[in-house]
């Protein structure tokens, strides 16, 4: 009888200790349910969020890549004027004008009010006749004043159109007094060149 409690004892003291390594050994030790589990929350979590981000932007289908275009063709200009160079400037603002007119045309704009919508196609409109005057241009000087104009109609659009400042920044160059958007957080002023690259606050 002594024997078999002793045995009975040890089933004991060995079962409890199994068990709690055993369910650490599936939370913290890379056991398949917790990190199948975990996956499939990290999931869930990326539909909700594009689900809300199509939620907020007022249900109209509007995709954030249908501006690439306009952005990449302003991108490049500022590229080009932060180098001293007009290389390419002209045929970039053509694209662009092109671009936003197609993109107006075919219907982005991100609100169902009747007025906002009336208002981002006037603003588009603008930013096409801007870019156009710009592609004119045969100095680097009037390109840029220019340019001046085409980046706050532009900072304008990046609002309207809902994209975050954290795909597009914006800087100010207080010397100039003219701001700037860029695809990156490294600023390179467009407006002084090469001579004053730095010469930038972020803003946005």
């Amino acid at each position: 009888m002594q024997s078999i409690r002793t045995l009975v004892r040890g089933l004991i003291v060995c079962v409890g200790i199994a068990l709690p390594v055993t369910a650490w050994g599936m939370d913290c030790g890379g056991g398949h349910s917790g990190s199948h589990s975990s996956q499939h929350g990290a999931e869930a979590g990326l539909q909700h969020g594009a689900q809300s981000s199509h939620e907020n932007d007022g249900g109209t289908g509007h995709e954030p890549t249908a501006m690439d275009p306009v952005f990449e063709n302003y991108f490049e200009i500022r590229a080009s004027l932060a180098q001293d160079s007009l290389k390419d400037v002209s045929t970039s603002a053509n694209a662009l004008a092109e671009a936003i007119e197609d993109s107006s045309a075919n219907g982005s704009a991100t609100g169902t009010d009747e007025s906002r919508e009336k208002d981002q196609r006037a603003l588009e409109a603008e930013i096409a006749a801007t870019a156009r005057e710009l592609a004119k241009k045969t100095d680097i000087e009037s390109a840029r004043v220019e340019f001046g104009k085409l980046s706050t109609q532009m900072y304008d659009y990046r609002k309207m159109s809902g994209m975050s400042s954290d795909d597009v920044h914006a800087f100010a160059c207080d010397m100039a007094k003219k701001i700037w958007l860029q695809e990156s957080d490294d600023p390179g002023n467009p407006y002084y060149g090469r001579s004053m690259a730095r010469c930038a606050r972020k803003i946005d």
